[in-house]
């Protein structure tokens, strides 16, 4: 419903504009001009403030005596009363009565009669005034006709009071009406009917049969309203688009219909349960019967759709319908306030102000953020506004935007702060709840496991051990291979996963053999390689002993809480000493059954094969032993990935060791971001298998990408799962690699970053053969510190050979391209020799973190430092008007150079610095070099202040190397 308007406001409380505007000044409401809007609890207080027409006319002491009961007259006081500027007279001639019989013939005819009682002694005579053109008419008359000049204002009938207005209109001014207006009809009213008392109403409820909408009925006779046809005197309970018109429902009239009280219910077509009177004078634009007011045309009267009973033929342009808005007069929406709003308000004004915004305080409480969180993310699970938490980090000294990963330092001091306290959850657990969105639960299915399906399963055993202490040479001697002989630089630079048989006790048994490189590079390795085995063996060289990586070893092998069975290898060198090895590991917790622990030594020559046997078996014993070897064949497969790598024929291939169920070909799979379907499985030896079980190390063809190594791989139901997994894991590891690679910028620093240079980055692209090899040269570039004005960046990592687009990005970036045992075909080549893209090829890793720490050396900015070059003394002073005073010098040692800077020292004084030998001469021939023992002319230039006895001190800047 459109807003009222002063002007309308005017027109309708009969006074000016001027006035109605002074009268809202004065209640403390501010009005621009005549043609503002009012909102509708000032309206009332503005009607309530004015008297009404009503009241004024009535005022006058017109009345008329009361008539007789069952009668009403047609005449209004709009109409009747003797004001100047009145309309013109309009004759009503009376309809034919119609007997109660006749009347009931008609309902039943139509719908079925509804019955209202009404206590007749409520109905009282009122005082009328006089009308001009009055007839009487029984009380049960359904139609009237009424006769009417165009342009004519109609005599309206009084209207009841309304009940959400506390001043009633009685006697309405008579306004003409719109010219033109076509001649319509006027519902009868009964004679002395009494206007109701305004009580509250219980709402706008359309499916209650009691309303409480409108007065009782005025007889006990009920009065069905047919549907009205076109002049029809009382139409349909909405207004007509011509003379006639309700005030205001939810269907149109038809033209000409004339206007009668509506039904209280929507549905309900021609029901007057009301009783109010219609016709009467209306103000131009009044008639119709639009969704809620008036339409086109100059209508009658108002008809009580969804009021009780309202001002008769008066009001604005366009109705209201105050049931659905609740009670009138009562106080604004805006001051009505649930319960839940008054206790954030409340809330609100307890909390905190940080940095000048307000933060509710969490009391402690914990709250649980993935990694690579943002403000927002926060915000959301606090309800607060992220713009108020980017306040708080800056007040606490750090920027960062609303959508900005944050890392679990950030979030832990802006958790003190605000008052909760903030966890980050581990990559595991996040991939927990990752996986049960899927309904894939790994803890609940290794707990539910029914004994009768797990069967023994082989152990996993990996060797550990220092760099060249013949780890590599023991596994070949167990599978009678020579695997160390392709290996560059006699080293190990990936896991191997490999399978035997051996006999125990006469029945073969099977072991699954991990092998892990020793170089330190390879930290990462060993520890993933701990992580999936069931056994260790410790490799210790018995001439070396116990090294840096041997402990390492240790370490990782304890961590993961794995059993230990010691090696003790190359017994057959010279220096051998087995019994030193045992000392040195006493220290760290490996006590050796010979004194009293519970370790398992064995002295082995791994190039000769001594004591291999023994060394197996002391494997399968600790294995029976301490651990309880069984899986569950028939579920779904799980394991891990142990390495991966990207062939150019066949694609991503990734080595996996099935931990639980078994891998078949045509499974779904999806390990880490990568996810396909299983095309083909190969065994070390590279034949074909059509299913894998637990303990096995097999390798998986189908992956749409390459893996990283110690990814968890699992069989999906179906590929959809598998690739919204994938798709999954990956945003996931990409927000948390933003939140570690987010530099804090902190006030404070702020100022000393932007005053000294920005430090050179060396950007690097590593391209590998595997995924564990990239890993390991990743970090062990990463180690490379020089100095803190150069530093090493990572843009790219892949596993594959050389493309193009690593050219590209090389290009954008400036950086330089590693290949760890790739090439680069001739176009990629080619382009990178356009571009002048450097690429470096290297097949051992060591050899690399060499040449890396070289070029950041390199990169480091030149040191210079002062070199004095020669010492001359002044004896003679020479006057030129052309030159100046030119000091005639005899060079004491080193050599006098021209162009080089100079300084001047007086009784050991020095009296001024960063002077130039301009011109330098010998006799008359300029020379660019005097040596020692020779005398020589010097010019200073501009400087003039010399005196016999000064010593010239020449100097130069010369490069150190930085270390």
């Amino acid at each position: 419903m459109p807003k009222a308007r002063v002007y309308e406001l005017a027109k309708e409380l009969g006074v000016d504009s001027k006035t109605v505007l002074n009268k809202l000044k004065e209640m403390g409401e501010f009005v621009k001009s005549a043609s503002s809007t009012v909102e509708a609890p000032v309206v009332r207080r503005l009607k309530t403030a004015f008297p009404s027409a009503d009241q004024q006319e009535s005022s006058q002491g017109t009345t008329e005596k009361p008539a007789k009961s069952g009668h009403t007259s047609t005449g209004s006081t709009d109409a009747a009363s003797p004001s100047k500027g009145s309309a013109k007279k309009s004759s009503v001639k009376p309809g034919p009565a119609r007997s109660v019989s006749q009347k009931k013939q008609e309902v039943s005819a139509v719908v079925e009669p509804e019955t209202v009682q009404v206590n007749d002694n409520a109905r009282k005579p009122s005082p009328q005034s006089p009308a001009r053109t009055s007839a009487h008419v029984p009380t049960g008359q359904h139609k009237s006709e009424n006769k009417a000049k165009p342009g004519a204002g109609r005599p309206a009938a009084p209207a009841r009071a309304h009940n959400d207005q506390t001043q009633r209109r009685q006697n309405p001014t008579p306004k003409p009406a719109t010219p033109g207006a076509q001649p319509g009809s006027h519902s009868p009213v009964k004679p002395g009917a009494r206007k109701s008392v305004a009580t509250p109403r219980p709402g706008n409820n359309p499916f209650s049969r009691k309303q409480g909408m409108h007065a009782p009925m005025p007889s006990d006779i009920p009065r069905p309203h047919p549907m009205a046809k076109p002049g029809a005197g009382e139409g349909r309970k909405s207004g007509s688009n011509g003379n006639g018109g309700g005030r205001g429902h939810f269907r149109n009239g038809r033209p000409g219909q004339g206007s009668g009280a509506g039904s209280s219910r929507p549905n309900q077509w021609g029901h007057n349960r009301s009783g109010a009177p219609a016709g009467g004078s209306a103000r131009p634009g009044q008639g119709g019967g639009n969704r809620f007011g008036a339409g086109p045309g100059a209508g009658a009267g108002t008809g009580a759709s969804f009021q009780n009973s309202g001002p008769s033929g008066r009001g604005r342009g366009r109705g209201g319908a105050a049931g659905a808005f609740g009670r009138q007069g009562g106080k604004s929406s805006k001051a009505r306030k649930n319960r839940m709003a008054k206790r954030q308000e409340f809330e609100e004004m307890k909390a905190p102000v940080i940095g000048g915004v307000r933060i509710p305080s969490g009391n402690g409480q914990t709250i649980k953020l993935r990694q690579g969180a943002t403000l927002s993310d926060l915000a959301e699970k606090i309800n607060v506004n992220p713009a108020a938490l980017v306040t708080v980090l800056f007040h606490l000294g750090e920027m960062a935007t609303a959508t900005q990963s944050l890392d679990e330092a950030t979030f832990e001091i802006l958790g003190q702060e605000i008052g909760w306290n903030i966890k980050i959850v581990s990559a595991e657990e996040e991939d927990r709840e990752l996986l049960q969105q899927f309904d894939i639960d790994l803890d609940s299915e290794q707990a539910d496991q029914d004994e009768s399906n797990l069967v023994s399963r082989p152990p996993v055993v990996t060797v550990m051990g220092h760099v060249d202490h013949g780890k590599t040479r023991l596994l070949d001697t167990i599978r009678q291979t020579n695997t160390s002989a392709h290996e560059a630089g006699g080293i190990t630079q990936r896991i191997g996963a490999y399978q035997v048989t051996v006999e125990l006790e006469g029945e073969p048994r099977k072991i699954t053999f991990l092998d892990t490189p020793g170089h330190e590079a390879f930290t990462a390795m060993r520890a993933r390689g701990a992580e999936l085995t069931d056994v260790a063996i410790l490799v210790v060289a018995a001439d070396d002993g116990v090294m840096p990586q041997t402990v390492e070893a240790i370490n990782h092998a304890k961590a993961a809480n794995v059993p230990i069975v010691v090696a003790v290898n190359k017994i057959d060198v010279d220096g051998a000493n087995p019994d030193k090895v045992r000392g040195q590991l006493t220290e760290f917790g490996l006590v050796s059954e010979e004194y009293g622990g519970d370790t398992m030594f064995v002295d082995i020559s791994a190039k000769m094969g001594t004591n291999v046997d023994k060394l197996l078996e002391a494997v399968l014993l600790t294995a029976d032993a301490d651990l309880d070897l069984r899986a569950n064949p028939k579920m779904d497969s799980r394991g891990a990935t142990v390495e991966a790598r990207l062939d150019k024929g066949r694609g991503a291939i990734a080595t996996v060791l099935v931990q639980q169920g078994t891998l078949h070909v045509g499974d779904a799979i999806v390990a880490g971001s990568a996810y396909g379907r299983v095309r083909a499985m190969l065994d070390e030896n590279g034949t074909a298998m059509k299913e894998a079980g637990p303990s096995t190390p097999v390798q998986v063809l189908g992956l749409t990408s390459v893996p990283t190594a110690g990814d968890l791989f699992l069989v999906a139901p179906d590929d959809r799962t598998a690739r919204q997994i994938a798709e999954k894991r990956e945003a996931t590891a990409r927000a948390a690699q933003l939140a570690k690679r987010r530099k804090i910028v902190s006030l404070e620093s702020l100022k000393e970053q932007f005053a000294k240079s920005e430090v050179d980055m060396l950007n690097i692209v590593i391209k590998g053969e595997s995924s564990g090899s990239v890993e390991a040269l990743e970090d062990a570039l990463m180690k490379i510190e020089v100095s803190d004005e150069v530093g090493i960046q990572v843009i790219h990592r892949g596993v594959g050979a050389i493309t193009q687009n690593d050219v590209n990005l090389a290009t954008v970036d400036k950086a330089v391209i590693i290949g760890f045992n790739v090439r680069p075909n001739r176009q990629v080549q080619e382009l990178a020799d356009k571009e002048g893209v450097e690429i470096k090829y290297y097949s051992v890793i060591y050899q690399a973190t060499e040449d890396i720490e070289a070029a950041l050396k390199g990169m480091l900015k030149p040191e210079y430092e002062e070199t004095t070059t020669s010492h001359s003394e002044i004896r003679e002073i020479f006057r030129s008007s052309k030159f100046g005073n030119i000091a005639g010098v005899m060079v004491q040692d080193g050599t006098v150079k021209r162009g080089t800077k100079a300084r001047i020292s007086r009784n050991g004084v020095v009296t001024i610095n960063d002077l130039e030998i301009s011109t330098l001469r010998r006799f008359k021939d300029d020379v660019t070099e005097v040596s020692e023992g020779y005398e020589a002319g010097i010019n200073l230039g501009d400087f003039n202040d010399i005196q016999l006895g000064d010593i010239i001190e020449t100097f130069e800047m010369r490069e150190v190397e930085r270390k």
